[in-house]
């Protein structure tokens, strides 16, 4: 049997025969464990696996910052980050954010009915 190594996700054959790689780490407070390709993407399993639509992908380059989330603390490009590379991690999305209150802000555009398409919200 072997061990995971601190940092590195246990890879493995799928019954499919596509090589998966088994990543645990922490979202928003919560364990999760996910088996993924190892090319894939932090924004893919966070929004397709994980079902956290917070995080957007507008340019899939790190640029626009719409896909922004803290691993560890430290803002990154979820677009551009591995997932793999979060074993182990703490990671928080814009859902981990809220409170349970509106913001000033928030509640400014409650109050004044302005509608936001969700792309720029987070980043």
């Amino acid at each position: 049997m072997s061990m995971v190594q601190p940092g590195m996700a246990q890879s493995g054959m799928a019954q499919s025969g596509i090589e998966r790689a088994d990543i645990a780490f922490e979202v928003n407070g919560a364990a999760v464990r996910v088996s993924v390709p190892p090319v894939r993407r932090l924004s893919q399993v966070l929004r397709d696996e994980l079902r956290l639509t917070g995080t957007k992908v507008g340019c899939d380059a790190g640029d626009c910052g719409a896909c922004t989330v803290l691993v560890d603390g430290d803002p990154v490009c979820a677009c551009l980050v591995p997932a793999a590379s979060v074993l182990g991690a703490s990671v928080t999305t814009v859902e981990g954010l809220a409170n349970g209150r509106l913001s000033a802000l928030q509640a400014s555009f409650l109050e004044h009915g302005a509608a936001q398409c969700g792309i720029c919200t987070p980043g």
